[in-house]
């Protein structure tokens, strides 16, 4: 019993381990595609792969965190040029992306609030474009966008945090029916089966109810 569960437990790890490296193995790929389009100054390709970058997002990956500061440096570049579009679409891209991997914290709020600022400013500055904005002025659109920008529709930390258990949950109990439900020798034991079975169906359940209500 207690070699099975530590195969169990190894078995977890190994799932979690591999899922880590997909996902910062991808964020590199990503950055690494960026990063030829920026120095060919491409950068509408170079904002998508950023982007890309920072949505396989991993806590304190060097790719993550070069992204946002490339997209920060492409909006800072082509706003200068006045290419207030391609700088827009650079400052959009960096805040979206940081929401998109949000869960019951968001990683790199500051990048955030610049962002919303850069974002009002040049929305601002395209004049009125909507009827209710005409008569008023640069500063008080900016105020308008601004406000707008900072309403955060963060999601339900108890559901985010339910949604990750109930994920965790149903890997680690369709890994223990593997091990539990089955013998060496091909046997099926019933009693296992069913409590590792209803677990897997609780665990699952709550993970899709936890990304529904988050």
């Amino acid at each position: 019993m207690k070699s099975r569960l530590i195969n169990i437990l190894l078995v977890v790890i190994l799932v979690v381990l591999a899922v880590f490296l997909k996902v910062y193995l991808s964020s590199r790929m990503e950055y690494r595609k960026a990063e030829a389009a920026f120095q060919q100054q491409d950068y509408h390709k170079a904002i998508t792969h950023y982007e890309r970058s920072i949505q396989w997002y991993t806590p304190a990956s060097k790719y993550v965190a070069g992204a946002a500061q490339r997209l920060w440096q492409i909006g800072e570049l082509t706003a200068g040029q006045g290419k207030s579009d391609l700088a827009l679409e650079a400052y959009e891209s960096l805040r979206s992306s940081f929401y998109a991997v949000r869960s019951f914290y968001t990683p790199y709020r500051e990048w955030i609030d610049k962002c919303d600022e850069k974002i009002a400013s040049l929305v601002a500055a395209k004049g009125p474009t909507v009827k209710r904005d005409i008569g008023k002025s640069y500063a008080q659109r900016r105020a308008e966008y601004l406000k707008l920008l900072k309403k955060d529709a963060a999601p339900d930390v108890t559901w985010s945090v339910l949604l990750e258990a109930g994920f965790v949950g149903w890997i680690g109990s369709t890994i223990a029916f593997i091990f539990q439900a089955f013998s060496r020798d091909g046997s099926f034991y019933n009693k296992k089966a069913l409590f590792w079975g209803s677990l897997i169906i609780a665990f699952y359940t709550l993970w899709i109810i936890g990304m529904l209500k988050a």
